[in-house]
């Protein structure tokens, strides 16, 4: 045989045998004990299975000796390969083995007996799984000298396997590929291997290859080694399945937003609507629909929030149900600060959530400043909230609660999302096919997020959003230019709580500041009044920082579509 037929089997060894049991996991050893003598007989049976007998000569330095053989090496970058050691026995000095032990661990057999002074022991066991399949034919391999903790001086081997071709060996410290002292095939197709020198945590494994006579089958067993990027594979099935659960995932999300999550008409989109009524008394402020401000907030964006309770509490002061008084600063960069007075305590011309915003805002009586509102205010309009959500679903804009409907999408797309991180949990520990738990995931995540768009307004609701985009056409696009001087004042306060809820507050504050003919400071307009010295056409800023105080910024108008 070439030098370079020996030298292949050798280099695949050293991949394919280097043990997971290091020198630092050995059972411990007594200081001084010590190896004096190795040998060990093994034979191929018909079956595939080696039959070993190792006789150890051991100068014991305490009252017990273990050592370990190792059943699982690595093979390649994925894949281990495993051995099965059974029918293990062990005598000491001929006599069967005081307190012998054959204790499974994770990688291996680890061996325990009592031994004293100079001992003999003789081990016997029948390794399963040592014939496997390789480019140069089939081959059988074990690491047949291993797991004593302390340094071996010489080990002599021989191995009986009919019909083998060529041998060859490796000997040293895990990781070793350091051929053997000798290693020879004899006439009798036995296995001739010596040793100087095994050190302590060493190895010496021996290969050796079949010629084609031999009739003993393949019966190596390899196992994948788990690792993240072997959990994450990204190859064309894990890619493809996955690819394939997200979409129906996708499929699905969007199927249920199709037919659940739709408005029930298409909203359309006509001219401004001009929200002029003309009656004997000169043109009026009229709302399409009757829609209120906090009504017209919630149709929009399918949410009840602070921007529409905010512009609620300026409609109701341009209702006469409060006034809201500025404050004067205490010095002249002091902070802006108001005094809301309520008037009356409401009839039945009042919505039930406007009902519940003027009790939440004047709970502790008829007065209040914005700056004690505080943390007091927001449990209290919890309550505004659930009633201007039952509001809508009453005037049959939608069939269910929009935050309902949002929550029962959201719970689901979160569950799924759960569900998707479990699956990957277990997918990543025992496949490669941890990506479609991941998909899963952003199954859940997509469901989460439609369900945020999902609440669908009825036909009449869809009718009525129409005309409140008319209305912010107007509000955009028009002013009170055209309106007698004597109506300009009213008909632009009637229009600044719904330019607020659609982020127009400046532009119709300025329209009520240019109702200002004069330069005498101003009592008020009614429903808003400031500290000495104050001009209505100052209201502009003022509106503003009052709304910024009391519900937030309201500088981006909102969009419809």
């Amino acid at each position: 045989m070439s030098l370079k037929r020996r030298l292949l089997p050798a280099a695949l060894m050293i991949s394919l045998t280097v043990p997971f049991v290091a020198l630092g996991t050995l059972p411990a050893q007594a200081a001084d004990d010590q190896v004096t003598a190795y040998a060990a007989e093994a034979t191929l049976t018909k079956d595939g299975a080696l039959q070993v007998k190792e006789t150890v000569d051991l100068t014991a330095g305490g009252s017990t000796f273990s050592r370990t053989l190792t059943t699982r090496v690595r093979a390649d970058a994925e894949r281990d390969r495993t051995y099965d050691v059974s029918d293990v026995s062990a005598t000491v000095n001929g006599q069967p083995a005081q307190g012998f032990e054959n204790a499974s661990t994770d990688d291996g057999r680890l061996l325990t007996l009592n031994v004293s002074g100079q001992s003999k022991i003789v081990y016997s066991y029948t390794v399963d799984n040592v014939v496997a399949e390789s480019t140069e034919g089939r081959e059988v391999s074990w690491p047949i000298v291993q797991g004593f903790g302390t340094a071996i001086p010489k080990a002599s081997v021989t191995v009986d396997v009919p019909f083998a071709t060529w041998v060859t060996c490796i000997s040293g410290r895990v990781g070793s590929s350091m051929p053997c002292t000798s290693s020879q095939l004899a006439e009798s197709a036995a296995l001739q291997i010596d040793q100087n020198g095994v050190p302590a945590g060493g190895r010496l494994t021996f290969l050796t290859g079949l010629s084609d006579q031999a009739t003993v089958q393949p019966n190596a067993e390899f196992t994948t080694r788990w690792s993240l990027g072997r959990a994450f594979t990204a190859d064309s099935s894990t890619i493809g399945l996955s690819a394939l659960v997200f979409g129906i995932g996708l499929l699905g999300a969007v199927a249920l937003w199709f037919f659940r999550g739709r408005d029930a008409a298409k909203v359309g989109g006509g001219a401004p609507e001009r929200p002029v009524l003309d009656s004997t008394d000169g043109p009026q402020f009229a709302a399409p629909d009757g829609i209120r401000p906090g009504q017209v907030g919630t149709v929009v964006d399918e949410t009840a929030d602070v921007v529409d309770i905010t512009a609620t509490l300026l409609d109701l002061a341009v209702r006469n149900y409060l006034t809201i008084v500025e404050l004067p600063r205490q010095s002249q960069f002091g902070k802006l600060d108001w005094e809301l007075h309520r008037l009356n305590q409401g009839g039945p011309e009042l919505l039930p959530y406007e009902k519940a915003l003027l009790d939440a805002v004047f709970a502790d009586g008829d007065s209040v400043v914005v700056s004690a509102l505080g943390a007091s205010l927001r449990p209290r309009l919890n309550l505004v909230r659930e009633q201007l959500y039952a509001d809508v679903v009453t005037q049959g804009w939608f069939n269910n609660r929009p935050d309902a409907v949002r929550n029962r999408w959201t719970t689901a797309g979160v569950v799924l999302l759960g569900a998707g991180v479990v699956l990957t949990i277990v997918l990543a520990i025992v496949t490669k096919y941890a990506l479609v738990g991941f998909a899963v995931m952003l199954a859940g995540l997509v469901l989460a997020l439609v369900g945020q768009v999902a609440p669908a307004r009825t036909a009449r609701g869809a009718a009525v959003l129409g005309r409140v985009a008319g209305l912010q056409r107007y509000l955009l696009d028009e002013t009170s230019a055209d309106l007698p001087q004597s109506h300009r004042l009213e008909f632009a306060s009637r229009c600044l709580p719904y330019a607020a809820v659609l982020g127009l507050t400046e532009k119709w504050a300025l329209e009520i500041a240019a109702t200002d003919d004069d330069d005498d400071p101003d009592a008020g307009i009614g429903w808003y009044s400031g500290p000495e010295n104050w001009h209505l056409s100052d209201i502009g800023e003022s509106l503003s920082n009052f709304v910024t105080s009391f519900g937030g910024s309201l500088t981006t108008a909102r969009r419809l579509f």
